[in-house]
């Protein structure tokens, strides 16, 4: 078999049923950016956005599988050495049952060395290269050989070219062994492995995406965002991924990439019929192409992001049941006790943020104010301002709040990646403070009648206190506040600042100021 090969039967044209019956699906995620440097040696070179690459593939698990269901296992940079990622495959495998789905991701430096095809840990090191890296055959394909499994995926964004400190591209050192890798796919219900280039090219990141260009494709694909990469009933299958991730990334890089190298994913499958991923349902109708809100005149006087985290004060490890007791009202003084009882959180937090920022934006500690104090906090750059508050809940006094914001500042989308890198997923909200002069609360509920009876989501308007909750087919959540002069767009959790902003820019509004965080339908 080639690495383009599978062994699909003539005319069948449905997936197999059982591939989306798993018991469990069991995975483990492995990506590394930045490796260890050894004493007198400058290390293997950085792999630009595979942490991102990681944590996006981890977040898409989640929201194609049930909770219940996903047993997930994340490695990323100094988490991922050489006996934690052994032990992590070693664990995962010896779990699997026959009716167990399992899938392996890794992004990070790979090469065809002395028995066979390898992949390198954060503690790999750069000249001793062999001694230090993880044989496959061993680690991977051997014990899934031994394994009950008969359902397996594996993903490998792997780049090296001689560990030389300047490469910054994600090569394969030398030929993949095909021989090797088939051996592997033998005859079980199915077993692929899909791979972001042929020997001896190159796998590129994007600086556009943040994600090595394989991957961002990947991702699409699994997610479901794009109709190029389905099969017969919306099902995506092993050969429909493996032809729309040939055919898009060459596209990408012809029109992207000034270097004039060539990427060509590769899949290797070994199946007794086509087989589906995942089921991806029927859309339903956006909005609008961009978003268009174009009929609100917004005139933004703030704007930030922000992230509200609450529980039981009970539950804090500062609380002491012996010695302390919940309140049922909130007055000045049950509040100054909830903000005592957070107060070692928040000086922890500050001060990790603290080093966070020094070390991501190399800056010196002139260059960085933070304090901490009373349960309150602030972190200051020349790129953000980001603060912390705490409070006794109102709505529930046995409850603490706490609310982070994060304030941009100018020139700060140049250092999206860094700010992303510090602060990772706490934010779930991007709040726009406005003069509601000039916006009619009526005019307002008609148009996104308009909006749901035209592309369905859901509408819900509050008159007394003058707040409309449109949430749109994907979960986007868009809520107007004229009492508070306010807008806020949200929806699907928590997530890193740059994927917040761009789920929020799907949004155009008329704009009568300037702003950082939405984006004007002009």
């Amino acid at each position: 078999m080639t690495a383009e090969s599978s062994s699909l039967r003539s005319g069948a044209t449905e997936p197999a049923a059982a591939a989306l019956s798993h018991r469990r699906v069991v995975a483990v995620v492995c990506g590394i950016e930045d490796y260890q440097v050894p004493s007198g040696s400058r290390g293997l070179p950085k792999v630009d956005y595979a942490r991102n690459d990681v944590e996006d593939f981890s977040a898409t698990l989640k929201m194609i599988f049930p909770n219940e269901q996903l047993d997930l296992a994340l490695l990323e940079d100094s988490d991922a050495t050489r006996s934690s990622l052994d032990y992590a495959l070693l664990q995962a495998i010896e779990s699997l049952q026959a009716e167990d789905l399992f899938v392996f991701y890794y992004a990070g430096h790979g090469f065809h060395g002395t028995g066979g095809n390898r992949i390198t840990a954060w503690d790999s090191h750069p000249f001793n290269v062999e001694g230090s890296t993880l044989l496959l055959r061993e680690v991977l394909f051997d014990r899934l050989e031994k394994s009950k499994c008969e359902r397996a995926l594996v993903f490998i964004d792997a780049c090296a070219s001689g560990f030389e400190p300047l490469v910054r591209g994600r090569d394969v050192i030398a030929s993949m062994d095909a021989k090797e890798l088939k051996a592997f796919l033998t005859s079980a219900a199915y077993r692929a492995m899909f791979l972001s280039c042929k020997p001896g090219q190159k796998s590129y990141p994007s600086a556009e995406h943040k994600h090595g260009v394989w991957t961002y494709f990947l991702l699409k694909a699994l997610r479901g965002e794009t109709e190029d990469a389905l099969g017969p009933g919306r099902f995506l299958t092993d050969v429909s991924l493996r032809d729309y991730l040939k055919r898009e990334v060459p596209r990408y890089l012809t029109r992207h990439f000034e270097e004039k190298g060539n990427q060509t994913p590769q899949a290797i499958i070994e199946a007794s019929n086509t087989f589906a991923i995942r089921h991806v349902p029927q859309p339903t109708v956006p909005v609008a192409p961009a978003g268009d809100l174009s009929r609100i005149r917004v005139k933004p006087t703030e704007e930030y992001l922000k992230g509200v985290e609450s529980g039981p004060v009970r539950s804090l490890k500062t609380f002491s049941k012996g010695k302390h007791r919940v309140f049922a009202t909130v007055t000045e003084r049950t509040n100054s006790f909830v903000q005592d009882l957070l107060e070692p959180q928040v000086n922890e937090e500050i001060q990790r943020l603290y080093e966070a920022v020094k070390s991501v934006f190399r800056l010196k500690r002139k260059d960085v104010s933070h304090e901490a104090q009373g349960g309150q906090g602030n972190l200051d750059t020349e790129f953000f301002r980001f603060s912390i508050e705490t409070y006794q809940s109102e709505s529930k006094p046995e409850n603490y709040v706490i609310t982070r914001r994060l304030e941009l500042r100018e020139g700060a989308e140049a250092y999206m990646d860094q700010i992303d890198r510090v602060f990772g997923r706490i934010f779930e909200q991007v709040v726009v403070e406005m003069d509601p002069d000039g916006l009619d609360y009526d005019e307002l509920v008609e148009f996104f009648e308009g909006v749901e009876e035209a592309h369905g989501g859901d509408l819900k308007d509050e008159q007394a206190e003058e707040k409309i909750t449109y949430t749109a087919a994907d979960g986007t959540r868009v809520r107007i506040d004229l009492g508070k002069g306010q807008i806020s767009l949200s929806g699907g959790g928590r997530h890193r600042c740059s994927d917040l902003l761009t789920r929020a820019q799907q949004y155009r509004f008329t704009l009568q100021g300037p702003s950082r965080l939405l984006l004007s339908s002009g």
